[in-house]
């Protein structure tokens, strides 16, 4: 299926059935390390989110526009670059077949400081934490986001692009790294970069138009 006609079937899905609720009898532990992902080319993390077709990580991550991702279930899809925000250290992946797996939703409202986050890291090796938001502020190493979530997780190597989420089961943020690896990036872009992602599909499904005419340019 054409990437473009795909993302049409998956804006109508999320538009008109409220795709990305999260179901009640599933816990939060199983939910996160279920929507997990590796991406395998980079040996990132990141997370099924709003759709089985999309997956976010973190733009450090990425190594050209297509790359492999493994998912929880143990199988391997071939992902499409089709947005990124510099600043906010974030990417949108299409994948070309869904995911079996139920997605994340993407939390919208800024969140306050003190908020209860969950955390698992790269599902390869899944270290299941509990932390709190420390504060929003600048991240040096994100100088042109002025909303950087500074938890208290203990990241490690490869846990970028792993998300963080809420007591709900939706990502607020996830892994950029920086000292220690404290340093998240906000679900709200990341929302709005899914949004962006979603938002042409429901109105040009032309078979013409191919990955890389969906990749978004760096926000300033």
């Amino acid at each position: 299926m054409m990437v473009v006609a795909a993302l049409a079937l998956v804006a109508t899905s999320v538009a008109g059935s409220g795709a990305a609720s999260i179901p009640g009898d599933v816990t939060l532990r199983r939910m996160l390390h279920t929507s997990s992902v590796v991406v395998e080319t980079t040996g990132c993390s990141g997370a099924v989110a709003q759709d089985p077709h999309l997956v976010v990580t973190a733009v450090h991550c990425l190594r050209g526009p297509t790359l492999q991702v493994r998912l929880s279930t143990g199988s391997e899809r071939t992902a499409w670059v089709v947005a990124t925000d510099d600043a906010a250290d974030q990417a949108v992946l299409f994948l070309e077949e869904p995911a079996d797996v139920v997605p994340l939703a993407i939390a919208r409202r800024r969140q306050i400081p003190g908020t209860v986050l969950y955390f698992e890291g790269n599902p390869s090796r899944p270290r299941f934490q509990v932390a709190r938001l420390e504060q929003i502020a600048r991240c040096p190493s994100l100088p042109n986001l002025p909303n950087a979530l500074f938890t208290g997780i203990d990241g490690k190597p490869g846990d970028s692009g792993a998300p963080l989420v809420d007591g709900a089961g939706r990502i607020v943020g996830l892994v950029h790294g920086g000292a220690r690896c404290h340093i998240a990036t906000p679900g709200n872009t990341l929302a709005d970069l899914v949004d962006h992602v979603l938002a042409p599909a429901l109105h040009d499904a032309s078979p013409s138009r191919d990955a890389a005419s969906w990749r978004r340019a760096p926000r300033a």
